[in-house]
């Protein structure tokens, strides 16, 4: 009789990968202790990820949902780089597993920036495609500010930082109109 597949063996091994990558980062995200920690084997973990990049990327993907939904649930446009930040501030691993893999994000739909910019558009006028550039300066602002925050030495610096970021991202946001690009 033929075994009877595991219905729940990709999530497991995911969600072990996730408490490997928080309690360690990536020196404790090995293949090895991965597949001990879902209860599986090695060889069954390699059937589902073709490697340690492929099973990075699939936890990447699931922070940026994460994220991703989290922004979406703004009340408004103007707390989405609040909510940013303190999504990171709150799960900095995790960020640092999206940071690492932002280029394979980068051209895939981005419904955050899409949201964003149709609330700049009916806010300011225009199109929401006039807002590329207030929404792209915001983003590069908070994922700056993010590896500062993931990466700082003291609260002290996390303070300066966080604030710092908040109030050039409220100056974009006052100013979003001057930035429109209208061609």
């Amino acid at each position: 009789m033929p075994p009877i597949p595991d219905k729940n063996l990709e999530e497991r091994i995911l969600k072990a990968a996730q408490h490997l990558w928080k309690a360690r980062g990536e020196k404790g995200l090995t293949l090895r202790a991965v597949a001990l920690e879902a209860g599986t084997t090695t060889p069954t973990l390699y059937k589902r990820f073709r490697n340690k990049e492929a099973l990075r990327l699939a936890m990447a993907s699931r922070v940026r949902d994460e994220l991703t939904a989290d922004l979406l649930s703004s009340p408004s446009v103007d707390q989405m780089h609040r909510r940013y930040l303190a999504y990171v501030e709150a799960h900095p691993r995790e960020y640092e597993l999206l940071r690492l893999s932002l280029g394979h994000f980068y051209s895939t739909p981005r419904p955050v920036r899409i949201w964003a910019t149709a609330q700049f558009a009916a806010r300011f006028g225009g199109q929401p495609e006039d807002y590329g550039t207030v929404y792209d300066g915001i983003f590069l602002l908070c994922h700056g500010a993010s590896v500062l925050l993931t990466t700082a030495p003291d609260e002290a610096v996390r303070i300066a930082t966080r604030e710092i970021c908040i109030k050039v991202c409220d100056k974009l946001l006052e100013n979003a109109a001057l930035l429109r690009s209208t061609q």
